[in-house]
C-alpha cells in the first residue's frame, strides 16, 4: 500500500575490512527493529563499482541507500561522476563513515578531533618523533585525521616531517611496507590509520627482530576485535560502530517517512590505552 520494499541498501567499500564488517552488522541489527532488512555491495575501493552497484540497488526498488564510496570515488577526477550518479536518484540516501562534503546527509566520525586526542598522548609519552602511515588522502579519515596530529604537535613547536609520513590504503600490507622504512628512521612512534595498517607494522618489527614497545612504539585506530589479543595489545582509537549506525539508521527511517532530523551527525573516537606504547624518559 506504501509502496515500499522494507529493504536498505548498504555500499562499503569491503567486509574484509574488519571496520566496515562491524558497522554492516550494527545497521543490520538496528535496521531490524523498525522491520527493514538490508542489502549489502562491495565497491571494493572503484569508481566504477560503486556507479554500477548504486544503479543496481535503486532499480530494485529499495527504500533508501547509505554509501561509503570507494577511495577512487573520492578522487578529484571521479568524485563528479559519483555525484551525478546520486543526484539521479529518486530515494533517499546518506553517506556513512566517508563523503562528499556538503553534498548530502551524513554520518561520521570527528577524525580530526579524535586523532588529535592520539596525538596529545603520544607527545604525554614522550614521543616527538613519529611517522604516521595514512589511507589514501582523498578520504576524508585519512585528510582529516593528518589534520589532527599536526595541529596538535604545531602546538608544541614540533612538525611530522614529510617524509615520514606513508601513504597507503587500509590494509596490513601497507602496514608492512610503510614499517620496513620508518623502522630505519629515528622515530620512536609509529601511528597507524587503521588497526590493519598497525598489524602489519607488527608483522615486520618481529620479522626484524625487533619488539613493540621496546623499539618502537605503535598506535592504531579503529579498535578492532583483534587488537586487544596480539601479544602487545594494541593502543588505539576506538570508533564508535554502533553510535554511527545508530545515527545512520535514525536519519535513513526519517528520510524516508519524510520527517525531520538532524542530517550531519559526527561522532568523537575514544581512546584505548593498552600496552604497545613505551614511555619515554624525558
Amino acid at each position: 500500500v506504501m509502496g515500499r520494499t522494507n529493504m536498505i541498501g548498504v555500499v562499503v567499500p569491503a567486509v574484509t575490512n574488519v571496520f566496515f564488517a562491524e558497522l554492516v552488522r550494527s545497521l543490520q541489527k538496528e535496521f531490524s527493529f523498525y522491520g527493514y532488512d538490508i542489502v549489502l555491495c562491495n565497491n571494493e575501493e572503484t569508481a566504477e563499482k560503486d556507479s554500477k552497484y548504486i544503479s543496481l540497488l535503486a532499480g530494485k526498488n529499495i527504500d533508501g541507500l547509505i554509501v561509503a564510496p570507494g577511495a577512487e570515488s573520492l578522487s578529484e577526477n571521479k568524485v563528479d561522476e559519483l555525484k551525478e550518479t546520486l543526484s539521479k536518484l529518486h530515494i533517499p540516501y546518506l553517506f556513512l563513515d566517508r563523503y562528499v562534503a556538503e553534498f548530502a546527509p551524513r554520518v561520521s566520525v570527528d577524525n580530526r578531533r579524535s586523532a588529535y586526542v592520539l596525538a596529545d598522548y603520544l607527545l604525554k609519552k614522550g614521543h616527538k618523533k613519529i611517522g604516521v602511515i595514512t589511507g589514501p588522502m582523498q578520504l576524508n579519515s585519512s585528510f582529516n585525521r593528518l589534520k589532527g596530529f599536526r595541529e596538535r604537535f604545531a602546538e608544541e613547536g614540533l612538525d611530522i616531517d614529510e617524509d615520514k609520513v606513508f601513504v597507503g590504503r587500509y590494509d596490513v600490507e601497507s602496514g608492512e611496507k610503510a614499517a620496513q622504512e620508518l623502522l630505519k628512521t629515528d622515530v620512536t612512534a609509529i601511528c597507524a590509520f587503521s588497526d590493519m595498517q598497525a598489524y602489519g607494522v607488527y608483522k615486520k618489527v618481529k620479522e626484524l627482530g625487533k619488539r613493540v614497545p621496546e623499539d618502537i612504539s605503535v598506535v592504531g585506530f579503529d579498535d578492532n576485535v583483534y587488537s586487544s589479543l596480539l601479544d602487545k595489545p594494541l593502543t588505539t582509537m576506538r570508533q564508535p560502530i554502533d553510535e554511527l549506525a545508530a545515527a545512520a539508521v535514525e536519519i535513513m527511517t526519517a528520510l524516508i517517512e519524510r520527517k525531520e532530523v538532524v542530517k550531519t551527525r559526527k561522532f568523537p573516537a575514544r581512546l584505548i590505552e593498552r600496552e604497545s606504547v613505551k614511555t619515554l624518559n624525558e
